[in-house]
């Protein structure tokens, strides 16, 4: 019974891992509110009915995919910063926001995270999430205190808290959708084009140099 029960567990990871795979697959090449169960199970060799077995809706798939994409994200900083930098405010503020630019799965769904995501799972797997989103963040404070060993976990918290609202703002402003984009053209609102990794390493450099007065 244990060996079945085994086998069923990992049958269900590649399961799992099949539709996160499909469901990326469209993430990168529609909008959101365009993806259903339907369009998922498409992709994968499930009917609609099959994937939820193993899912209850396409935020939870998501949740997933963004638990993934945090990691990813946290073991790209890991692997870029292993020195102190507290003297080289600018070079740590360009690394960071280049960092990020390399992830824009993630900042896709980051920005929508807490107010699409999160709203629509069950509350069993918001707190599996949570848990493992802990675990990540406690990785990140390890890297930041390597990089700023004068910073207490308070400073850190809010080098993350200010970073990343400013991040969840700026990058769907910066990445407009072609509806957005076509809107504002027939509107004749013309705006000049926005940097995001510019944006954002002026922004830490600032924050940066905040948190080192206070």
């Amino acid at each position: 019974m244990e060996f079945d029960r085994v086998r069923n567990e990992e049958q269900r990871k590649i399961r799992v891992e099949q539709i996160k795979n499909a469901a990326i697959k469209l993430f990168d090449t529609e909008q959101f509110h365009e993806i259903d169960l339907a369009k998922i199970a498409k992709e994968t060799t499930f009917t609609r009915g099959n994937l939820y077995k193993y899912i209850s809706s396409k935020e939870e798939i998501y949740l997933l995919v963004a638990l993934d994409e945090l990691q990813g994200w946290v073991a790209d900083l890991k692997q870029t910063f292993d020195q102190d930098l507290s003297d080289d405010i600018d070079a740590f503020s360009q690394q960071w926001a280049e960092a990020a630019d390399r992830h824009p799965r993630f900042l896709k769904l980051i920005s929508m995270l807490f107010t699409i995501i999160e709203r629509n799972v069950t509350l069993e797997k918001l707190v599996e999430f949570k848990k493992q989103y802990i675990v990540a963040i406690a990785e990140l404070g390890e890297v930041m205190q390597a990089v700023f060993p004068a910073w207490d976990d308070k400073t850190i918290q809010k080098f993350f808290d200010l970073q990343s609202h400013y991040v969840i703002g700026l990058f769907p402003y910066t990445s407009p959708a072609p509806i957005q984009r076509e809107a504002m053209e027939r509107a004749g609102f013309h705006v000049e084009p926005i940097q995001f990794v510019d944006k954002v390493a002026e922004f830490v450099a600032y924050t940066v140099r905040y948190l080192n007065k206070s």
